[in-house]
């Protein structure tokens, strides 16, 4: 796999985001129950509503499962620390169901040429021989992933488990990767963690 982004001059940001939250790693909010409906594709969206005790320049971060432009994704405030972007299938989002004033409706808003990546969590078991690990950081490699953290969650004399924490770009590229593993003889199992 070869990604073809190219290198071009970023493009220029927009002030401020769908809330009148500064875009942030590429994502639009939105306060649920307002509406707002882009007229055209260069054009401002309407609805757009400040967010009581939120200021613009509220930091954006990832849950630890991560999201990928591809996936739903919400916003949970915490107060204090800013805004955490989660996938909309995260079990950790039940913590939240009964707080709806923290929870913001977010888009992705990726330029296709942006060369970020975004992180993901998957789980693999593997045989437990010599080279299973090189045959799985070999796959990820070749998928122009990278892996950020590796930690082995439960060894066997035949299989051993693993979580492995990506940088991607996105949810089809996760998908491609995800099917590469599984066919891979050193692979039984790869799957994503979403919580």
């Amino acid at each position: 796999y070869k990604d073809e982004r190219v290198t071009v001059a970023p493009p220029k940001q927009r002030e401020e985001g769908w809330s009148k939250i500064r875009n942030a790693a590429g994502m639009l909010f939105q306060m649920p129950g307002t509406r707002a409906a882009r007229k055209g594709k260069d054009q401002p969206r309407d609805g757009a509503v400040p967010i009581r005790g939120v200021r613009g320049d509220l930091p954006v971060r990832f849950a630890p499962e991560g999201a990928v432009p591809g996936d739903r994704i919400v916003g949970i405030i915490q107060p204090g620390t800013g805004i955490t972007i989660y996938p909309i299938q995260s079990p950790a989002l039940q913590a939240f169901d009964d707080q709806p004033e923290r929870w913001i409706d977010v888009r992705w808003d990726i330029d296709e040429r942006t060369k970020e990546r975004f992180p993901a969590r998957i789980s693999v078991t593997a045989i437990n021989a010599p080279g299973s690990l090189a045959d799985i950081a070999q796959v990820v490699a070749s998928n122009d992933a990278n892996i950020h953290t590796l930690s082995m969650i439960r060894t066997a004399p035949d299989f051993t488990e693993m979580l492995i924490d990506l940088e991607v770009w996105d949810l089809k590229h996760l998908n491609r990767l995800l099917s590469q593993l599984k066919d891979n003889s050193s692979v039984s199992d790869a799957r994503r963690v979403n919580g």
